[in-house]
Order: structure tokens, then C-alpha cells, then sequence
């Protein structure tokens, strides 16, 4: 098989939390700046850790919007979190074939083990880099840096996959090849940042990794 080990993205890429995200943010907005954003404001920023976001909207009220954001998105989480199709399949085929598995994400490690755990991903897991557990975070190649460090592979043998500009640039720099997915809310940007391959369903992972072949064309760049 051409790689080894496979790297996701979590929120957007391996589980639905859309939903979750732009009614946190509106929550948020609605108790600190009423009337003044809306979740279309929230869409070119989608990926970015954070505290990053909120300063973006209000810098007075970014540390008490964070902690209003996290308290929303905790408690509301498996009521609005949503399986993205053929996922949970793919995860289980990848691991029972041996492929490598971790996830690095902008979010902190308490609120991605609460997703992972949702859908019970997390047994599938060798590593999970959080937001600012290394140096920096996507879209720098630190996060994919120390996890191929950790994990004892090679770049050429390692894949990011991500729904966002984020994941491919972080991909791009660590000189790893990337995949984007359809699914994202970000489908455009995505694209003008060329992936290595483009993937319509998760099942076409399998093709890339050269375990099946599925019904659907794998689009490659490269």
C-alpha cells in the first residue's frame, strides 16, 4: 500500500459538528454582541483555533465569548453531533487492514475526545494531536510534524485528510499528500487549494490506500 498511516481532521472531516459549531457561535453572539453577526460571518473563519475567532469578532470580549462558546457547545454536543456517511465503516476497514490512524485538530483535547467518543472513533486512534499541543497550529506543519515524529513515519508515506484550507496547506507544508472532501462546507476553497485527490464519499479512501475499489472515480492532481 502507498501509505501507512492517515491522518484526519476531525470536526467536518470525520464527524458532523456543522451544526454544533454555528449554533454555539450564534449563541455566543447572541448574549455578547445581539444583532451584530451572523453564522455567515462565522464561515471564512471555520477551522481557525478559537480564541483566534472570537478576538476576530469582539478582542474586549474574546476570553468571556471563548468560555460562553465552549459551555454551549459541551452541553448541546450529542444532541446536534452528526455520523457523516460511511465513515465509521472506513475508520474500521483502515484499521483492521493496519493502516495507521490519528486525528489533528484546532480544537482542544477535551472537546475533540468528546466527539471521538461520541461515535466510538476513538479505539481506532494511535495518536491525537489538539490545539496547541505543538508548536503551532494548522495551518503551520507542526501539529503533522509531531505526529509523523511520534509515530515514526516517513512524509512520503503518510496522508492528512481534511475539509478545509487548513488541512491542506498544513498538508502542503509537511510535504505530505493530501485528500479534500466533499462534504465540507468550504468545498471551493478547498479545491483552489489542490488536494492531492478529491474524494466525493469516504469510501473512496479505500481506492487511495489501495484497499477496494469503489463504485465512484478518485480524482488525483497528481
Amino acid at each position: 500500500m502507498k501509505y501507512s498511516t492517515i491522518l484526519f481532521d476531525l470536526d467536518g472531516t470525520l464527524i458532523n459538528t456543522n451544526e454544533l459549531i454555528l449554533a454555539s457561535f450564534e449563541h455566543t453572539f447572541d448574549i455578547h454582541c445581539p444583532n451584530k453577526f451572523t453564522r455567515d460571518d462565522v464561515m471564512p473563519i471555520m477551522g481557525e483555533p478559537l480564541p483566534d475567532q472570537m478576538y476576530f469578532f469582539d478582542p474586549n470580549q474574546a476570553e468571556e465569548m471563548v468560555k460562553t462558546y465552549r459551555l454551549f457547545n459541551e452541553t448541546e454536543h450529542d444532541r446536534l453531533v452528526e455520523e457523516f456517511p460511511h465513515v465509521l465503516y472506513c475508520l474500521e476497514k483502515l484499521y483492521q487492514n493496519g493502516i495507521t490512524m490519528g486525528v489533528i485538530s484546532n480544537k482542544r483535547r477535551a472537546a475533540v475526545e468528546q466527539g471521538l467518543r461520541r461515535f466510538g472513533i476513538d479505539k481506532w486512534m494511535k495518536i491525537i494531536i489538539c490545539a496547541d499541543e505543538a508548536e503551532r497550529n494548522k495551518p503551520h506543519p507542526d501539529m503533522l510534524l509531531l505526529a509523523m515524529d511520534q509515530l515514526h513515519v516517513t512524509p512520503s508515506e503518510t496522508l492528512m485528510v481534511g475539509d478545509s484550507r487548513y488541512d491542506i496547506l498544513a498538508a502542503e507544508r509537511a510535504e505530505i499528500d493530501s485528500v479534500g472532501v466533499a462534504w465540507s462546507l468550504h468545498v471551493e476553497d478547498v479545491k483552489n487549494h489542490q488536494p492531492t485527490y478529491w474524494i466525493e464519499d469516504m469510501r473512496e479512501i479505500l481506492k487511495i490506500i489501495g484497499l477496494e475499489e469503489p463504485n465512484k472515480s478518485v480524482t488525483s492532481d497528481r
